[in-house]
């Protein structure tokens, strides 16, 4: 007999939490974190008085789901969050609960938390938490960045004239103070300098960049990432024109002012600079930095670096000592100076050969980073054993965050205008990676995956691939 449904009306009692699987990503986020610290976070943000507001927690709650899964439109977060039982039980809301009205985020982002450091602070608390719960130990941290196009149009790209101002180029106070102490150092004298930037209209704060086969207009993304379990320890954003290596040392002690625990840190040929390699060792961290073929080494030209007396030894066994620390008044970088004496290099055999088309000169000099003694330390460091595991780590965490970003986060584009909403929509991506990352460590992978992850244990690249499972799981 053929059945048919009854459209009888029915009156039942429903429990939201019993629909939801135990296994579902957002059931596993609340038995491990609890939201409630948002009220005393955005206190400051309301008013005492008047009709009560949205509930915060629940306005953040939301845009996380947003982020967690993908959703990079409020009109259709609101349709999802109204839909979905597993996003209704994680935001509180319940069956007969009023999703609120995509235009409230907007103005809430807009107005209320765009000009706060909210969404930081929940970053932050996310990786106080993880460093409770011992997930971050610092022992090897992978630091890179990446460029995230800007929503801004071509067409509005122009070119104006801007002021700006050239001096001595800073990384880091205390490398400052450093270099101020060398022999024969004199800062170049600051002035103003007019040049010519292009810049867009629609998106004024984003810049122009080109690295390789990448090229557009938008904003760079640098983050920290712990290597133990993946998770984000610092994110910084500027715009796309901003050099890696001038904003590394800067973005590394920032987390340190916030006892974050770091030791060692991996890094990419993009900072491979002598400031760089000096800086990390007076920040108290141990630097892994790929090293750049340079087209014309002093090693090349049969010169060996002493590091015991810095100073360089000559095919000839006659010792170019340091003399002095001058920058360079076009690009602001501080250089080192070794020279030989005049009188060995006067009677040398090899002192037409050695010179060159410098004949001219009674002396030979070689010119190096204002910090070649650090510089030289991190290149040998990159020829020990433990370098090669440093550089496949940065690898799969480092880099394997950027594309998990982009692809899963919302990241593929950032839809927002100017840098602080930039930095807004790159703290929930990191706060979303965070998440999941914490319950893969915590609670353990989805149960889905536990088959996969016994068939990743045999595979001679287990510990890559089983790390990007975790990500998968979801």
């Amino acid at each position: 007999m053929m059945g048919r449904q009854s459209r009888q009306v029915e009156i039942a009692i429903v429990d939201l939490g019993e629909m939801v699987p135990d296994g579902h990503l957002l059931k596993r986020i609340a038995s491990v974190v609890d939201f409630d610290f948002i009220y005393e976070r955005a206190e400051s943000l309301y008013s005492p008085q008047g009709r009560p507001s949205v509930d915060p927690v629940l306005l953040v709650k939301m845009l996380l789901v947003g982020y967690l899964y993908g959703i990079g439109s409020e009109r259709r977060l609101e349709q999802e969050v109204h839909l979905n039982l597993a996003y209704r039980w994680f935001c509180g809301l319940g069956l007969n609960g009023r999703v609120p009205d995509h235009s409230t985020f907007s103005q809430n982002r807009r107005r209320r938390f765009g000009e706060s450091n909210l969404f930081e602070s929940i970053f932050l608390e996310i990786v106080g938490k993880c460093l409770e719960k011992g997930l971050i130990d610092g022992e090897l941290v992978a630091c890179d960045g990446t460029y995230i196009s800007s929503h801004g149009s071509w067409d509005s790209v122009e070119t104006r004239k801007v002021t700006v101002q050239r001096g001595a180029k800073s990384y880091l106070d205390a490398l400052d103070e450093e270099l101020a102490r060398e022999p024969g150092y004199e800062p170049p004298r600051s002035e103003s300098v007019e040049v010519e930037q292009r810049r867009s209209r629609t998106d004024p704060e984003a810049a122009i960049f080109s690295h390789g086969e990448k090229s557009g207009l938008g904003y760079l993304m640098e983050t920290s990432v712990d290597c133990r379990h993946g998770l984000i320890t610092g994110m910084d954003v500027y715009p796309a024109n901003a050099k890696e290596s001038s904003i590394v040392l800067r973005h590394l002690e920032r987390q340190i002012e916030r006892e974050i625990p770091i030791h060692r840190v991996v890094l990419d040929k993009g900072y491979d600079v002598g400031a760089v390699h000096r800086g990390l060792e007076l920040l108290g961290i141990e630097g892994y930095i790929s090293s750049v073929d340079f087209s014309n080494p002093a090693e090349q030209n049969g010169m060996t670096y002493l590091p015991e007396e810095d100073c360089f030894l000559c095919p000839q066994n006659r010792k170019l000592t340091f003399q002095r620390v001058r920058p360079e008044n076009r690009t602001g970088k501080a250089l080192r100076y070794y020279a030989a004496e005049t009188a060995s290099c006067e009677n040398c055999p090899d002192r037409n050969r050695c010179l060159g088309t410098k004949r001219r000169l009674w002396q030979r000099q070689i010119v190096t980073s204002g910090f070649y003694p650090a510089f030289h330390r991190g290149r040998k460091r990159m020829r020990e054993p433990q370098a090669k595991e440093c550089m496949r780590q940065r690898k799969i965490w480092a880099e394997g965050c950027f594309a998990l970003m982009k692809r899963e986060h919302n990241l593929q584009r950032i839809l927002k205008v100017g840098l602080a909403r930039a930095r807004e929509e790159c703290l929930l991506a990191c706060i979303a990676v965070n998440l999941k990352r914490m319950v893969a460590a915590l609670v353990g992978p989805h149960p889905h995956f536990r088959k996969l992850q016994l068939f990743l244990c045999h595979l001679r690249s287990a510990p890559r691939l089983d790390s990007l499972a975790f990500d998968f799981a979801f």
